[in-house]
């Protein structure tokens, strides 16, 4: 199993926007072959801060997924939404 968490921090005015854009991403991700689990989660305490965490069958399978038009067309979506690169965590489970 492989697990990533990824952090995205969004333009302050910018949420509504990445909000519309992950809310597509998701579902098809989701149904990705080999992808287990995708969930989207913002911060609490600042709202400009998301997170995606995915569980895969594998690193290929993740690794795969980028390739996919609906992933090219999210990346092409953060143009001036996202603050900063994406910040991905390789993770795993120890409980």
């Amino acid at each position: 199993m492989f697990r990533v968490l990824a952090k995205m921090e969004v333009v302050p005015g910018q949420c509504e926007v990445f909000r519309e854009n992950i809310l597509k991403l998701a579902p098809q991700t989701k149904a990705y072959p080999g992808c287990l689990s995708y969930e989207v989660l913002q911060s609490t305490e600042n709202e400009n801060i998301f997170w995606m965490c995915e569980t895969w069958e594998d690193e290929k399978c993740f690794q795969e997924h980028f390739s996919a038009d609906f992933t090219k067309e999210f990346e092409a979506s953060l143009e001036g939404v996202a603050a900063k690169d994406v910040e991905p965590y390789i993770c795993k489970v120890i409980y």
